[in-house]
């Protein structure tokens, strides 16, 4: 018996409407690029705060971890706001306005703190600055994921929708990581370069994220009579009773973990292990994204023939193998093997993340399906919100295992030989303990139960 037959059934929504135009395919997943650029930009910060700030790396990732936290238990909030708003751009769009301010602004904020002239005021003003920064980011992405779900009811259209969303990520990583990087190197490097980077990129965050808001304009909207809204924890209960979604949310605070450790670490790795400079580390994202980019017609194909619990266990174990290519290597690695592994990293990081991200609305829909509740915006802010914990996870990780072999932190970019122990603390984090977060979320998405065909009974068989 289908998992399709043992729920109540209530009135199903038939796919129906048109195939989502180009500009409806561009516009949302635009969005994408700068929350991505502004995440992935981000992950500097743990270097920042350590050697030009002489914050701790252990004290750092914590307030990383701390902030991510905060955040996490803030974007339900967000989620179950967005679904009672009602407004003449809908229930999302007004959030994606203020969060493209918010983003450009505190990214900007983020990178050009005043030196503290005590590591405890240093401590504090980054707290805080981090705070806004995770706010910022679940003030525009948790509505954002909402929209998905209410676009289309197509579960493959769905699929072409997170593989235009994840090409715009992939523009984003090589925004937040190439583009980073060579900018910080442009303006010359150290303490300087990082605030002339964090007012640039800061800038095009914000320009990407107000093209979002108004290329959305045309996008389908479902009215919700506000006089039959949920209360916040009968929302949060629902969603937890939904197999689907908990298998989904556990799997992806597994991915996450693994992606923040693998990213959080890498500017340490390329510089202190590859002995390179940061123009190499934006080389590594570009040649990934490339990989991602280029991938994505295979794994959409793949997710049509076998169905997107397999493509996404097969994409995540192809990973786990480029991640370990790293290990054989250290200084005096030849460019042209930096550049292979980044790409063939990036072909099987197409997959994990198209999939992972196509199975969100899928679970809405079937949340709907078996209870007849419109609560997008509310599982878009438990996905964002594991999100944040999984980044809590991972850059807390790093900022600890650092500290526990012994990295030594610096201030004003002042040079400071490692110890072998740091070296191996830091190609832990990028190469073994990611991979090993990774294949634990493969292990998780065995139980995952919607496929195509219970998605199709649901909003056919249940209708008639």
């Amino acid at each position: 018996m289908s998992m399709a037959d043992t729920q109540t059934a209530y009135p199903a929504r038939a796919e129906t409407g048109e195939p989502l135009s180009l500009k409806l395919y561009i516009g949302w997943s635009i969005g994408t690029l700068g929350i991505t650029a502004f995440m992935v930009g981000s992950y500097l910060l743990l270097r920042f705060m350590t050697d030009y700030m002489a914050v701790p790396p252990a004290v750092a990732g914590l307030i990383f971890a701390l902030a991510k936290i905060y955040d996490g238990i803030a974007d339900p909030i967000f989620g179950s706001l967005s679904d009672r708003t009602q407004s003449r751009w809908g229930r999302r769009r007004p959030f994606l306005l203020a969060g493209a301010f918010a983003c450009g602004l505190t990214f900007m904020l983020a990178f050009n703190a005043p030196i503290a002239s005590s590591r405890e005021g240093a401590v504090a003003m980054l707290a805080v600055l981090l705070i806004m920064h995770a706010t910022s980011y679940g003030i525009f992405a948790v509505p954002y994921m909402a929209m998905p779900a209410e676009m289309t009811d197509r579960p493959h259209e769905r699929s072409k929708l997170m593989s235009f969303r994840v090409v715009n990520g992939s523009l984003g990583n090589l925004l937040g990581g190439w583009a980073t990087a060579s900018l910080i190197a442009y303006f010359g490097g150290g303490l300087a370069g990082h605030r002339a980077m964090g007012i640039v990129v800061g800038l095009i965050i914000f320009a990407v994220l107000i093209s979002c808001f108004l290329l959305t304009k045309d996008a389908r909207l479902r009215v919700v009579d506000p006089r039959g809204h949920i209360p916040y924890r009968q929302q949060m209960r629902s969603a937890l009773r939904n197999r689907p979604f908990v298998i989904l949310q556990s799997a992806k605070l597994m991915l996450l973990s693994a992606a923040a450790l693998h990213t959080a670490s890498a500017a340490f790795f390329v510089q202190r292990r590859l002995e390179m400079s940061d123009a190499w580390l934006g080389t590594i994202y570009a040649t990934l994204t490339v990989g991602t980019i280029v991938a994505q017609p295979f794994w959409l194909a793949m997710a049509k023939r076998f169905g997107k619990r397999k493509t996404y266990m097969f994409g995540g174990l192809f990973t786990a193998a480029t991640w370990l290519c790293w290990l054989p290597f250290g200084a005096g690695t030849p460019g042209w093997i930096i550049i292979a592994i980044g790409f063939t990293a990036g072909l099987g990081n197409g997959g994990i993340v198209m999939i992972s991200q196509s199975m969100l609305p899928d679970t809405i829909e079937y949340q709907y399906c078996t209870t007849g509740q419109q609560i997008e915006g509310s599982f878009a802010g438990l996905y964002i919100m594991v999100e944040k914990l999984g980044q809590a996870i991972g850059a807390s990780m790093v900022g600890l295992f650092l500290g526990l072999f012994g990295y030594i932190e610096g201030k004003a970019g002042a040079q400071i030989v490692q110890p072998p122990s740091a070296i191996l603390g830091i190609t832990l984090c990028y190469c073994v303990i990611s991979t090993g977060f990774l294949l634990t979320s493969i292990a998780i998405m065995r139980f995952y139960p919607l496929d195509e065909r219970t998605m199709r009974l649901r909003t056919k068989g249940d209708a008639a």
